[in-house]
């Protein structure tokens, strides 16, 4: 939906390639800033989990309010909701890379941002998603223009019976290989 982001990424990937002797090496893949903040940006609109859930274990008041969290009981962050809210990132449904940008990036409150959760109990495959997430985006990107086709929808709809987020429909595209 965004070619204009795609063929900037595709241009810096294209560089850096060249800088690691035709290679996507994995220092090669970590110097393409560009490329992880398209990630970020995906991951903020599409998380993999709409919710974390978690288990109190003490009784705990919410400030600022009167309420009250029992200990056991169960908590649920709607992450998705988190990274949809316009007080955190403006413009919600707009795909913007640059929200993720080493000068935006601070911008963004503590825990407004958890694609792989937070804190303790985050998940330990953040480095490996980010690695494989990365890699896989570079592989099309070097090797097809993605493009929206008749049957692409505007907005994703998503599937209500699943417990990762899913497209309810799938996403059609259309995939034309890059010459080189």
């Amino acid at each position: 939906m965004n070619e204009d982001i795609q063929e900037q990424v595709r241009t810096l990937l294209q560089e850096t390639m060249q800088k690691h002797d035709g290679k996507l090496t994995y220092e090669a893949l970590q110097s393409v800033d560009y490329l992880d903040m398209i990630f970020s940006e995906t991951l903020r609109k599409y998380p993999v989990l709409p919710f974390l859930d978690r288990t109190c274990t003490k009784t705990y008041r919410v400030p600022g309010t009167d309420i009250v969290l029992d200990k056991g009981v169960f908590a649920f962050t709607s992450i998705l909701g988190i990274q949809r809210d316009p007080q955190y990132f403006p413009e919600p449904e707009r795909f913007d890379p640059e929200r993720f940008s080493d000068a935006n990036r601070r911008n963004i409150p503590s825990c407004c941002f958890m694609p792989f959760g937070e804190g303790p109990h985050k998940c330990v495959g953040l480095r490996l998603g980010y690695l494989q997430g990365k890699l896989g985006i570079a592989h099309i990107i070097l090797n097809y223009r993605v493009h929206p086709c008749a049957s692409t929808p505007a907005k994703m709809e998503f599937n209500l019976h699943s417990f990762l987020i899913s497209p309810r429909d799938g996403v059609p595209l259309k995939f034309t290989r890059v010459t080189k």
